[in-house]
């Protein structure tokens, strides 16, 4: 479960128009407004105040269970695994972690990361990035709908997200005017490739 904060840590009211009724204007932060305070060490990316930015609020992470970290762990080695084999490795990495800027005001910081090797900055653009992995068990609700949509309308090229509950893994490819124009489903039974590696083969089982 997230919570979402405003600058002085009190929850938001989400509501604007209740907000505008008792004379509160709402203070809304951009992605270069956090790298300013993570830079400047308000945030510790490692520890329980680490946040995501979603539409200008500032969002605390919930703490990692022992299921997600080990789905999410077990999907990075697989794609790792994927990249030696294939001789990817020198275009490709795969990151445990991160954030990603999806627009002027909302930064994520997904489970997983394929980014390519060469990239260069404080928060990875989207044009950075190849494929974004999301381990879900609290959140899946937010993963499948507002995440999905925020990474869609970046441009990122692809989205998996494991629900780890339900052993299932949910694909979105090709996004083309802030949708996905391909969804998948896939079980403990398939395997997945991703776009830029199409001859990867991981199999879901063995991942699960």
């Amino acid at each position: 479960m997230s919570t979402t904060f405003g600058p002085s840590g009190s929850p938001f009211d989400r509501s604007a128009e209740s907000m505008a009724e008792h004379g509160v204007t709402e203070f809304l932060l951009t992605v270069d407004d956090l790298e300013t305070m993570v830079r400047a060490g308000v945030f510790d990316r490692d520890d329980a105040t680490r946040v995501e930015l979603e539409d200008g609020r500032l969002v605390r992470m919930s703490s990692e269970s022992m299921p997600h970290a080990r789905a999410a762990a077990r999907l990075s080695l697989a794609l790792n695994l994927a990249l030696a084999r294939l001789d990817l490795t020198e275009r490709y990495e795969v990151l445990n972690g991160g954030t990603v800027r999806v627009s002027e005001t909302s930064a994520f910081d997904p489970d997983g990361a394929v980014i390519a090797r060469d990239a260069e900055a404080f928060f990875l653009r989207p044009d950075q990035v190849f494929l974004v992995i999301e381990s879900s068990l609290a959140t899946l609700k937010r993963d499948l709908g507002s995440k999905s949509r925020s990474y869609a309308a970046a441009g990122i090229a692809e989205y998996w997200v494991i629900d780890v509950k339900h052993a299932n893994l949910h694909v979105f490819r090709r996004p083309f005017d802030g949708d996905w124009t391909e969804r998948l489903t896939l079980t403990a039974d398939d395997s997945v490739s991703p776009l830029f590696a199409s001859d990867a083969d991981i199999a879901l089982k063995s991942v699960s």
